[in-house]
């Protein structure tokens, strides 16, 4: 029966591109996001105690933080446009096994099934 099983978890071409229009969504939403943090000004103030600078250094390191999430995310996107451009999206890229309908709505940039990426982050601790 695993062909039942593969046609279960197979994507549709109207899932392909609800994830696509999605995908793209996403993106855009994570580029503005990008570009809110490049514009925001953090202003440089004259006179200021070791708090007040102590403030607007973390101030700009979360900053720092989002624009790397934000970079991070939309590289993962574009992998995952690209992947479906080449007819390879869905599959994980270690086990290229189908990676289940449930984790691609929740994730549509995920690159492995959950048992792949499980170990993956237990191999990295």
């Amino acid at each position: 029966m695993p062909t039942k099983k593969n046609n279960k978890e197979t994507l549709t071409a109207t899932e392909l591109k609800e994830i696509k229009k999605h995908l793209l969504q996403l993106k855009e939403e994570a580029m503005a996001r990008l570009k809110d943090k490049k514009t925001m000004d953090m202003p440089e103030a004259e006179v200021g105690d070791p708090i007040d600078d102590a403030s607007r250094s973390i101030d700009k390191e979360i900053l720092f933080e989002l624009s790397g999430n934000a970079h991070n995310t939309i590289e993962q996107i574009e992998a995952a446009l690209c992947k479906m451009d080449k007819g390879i999206y869905g599959r994980c890229e270690y086990c290229r096994q189908p990676i289940p309908k449930k984790r691609i709505k929740a994730l549509p940039f995920a690159r492995y099934c959950v048992n792949c990426q499980h170990s993956n982050e237990h191999r990295h601790d």
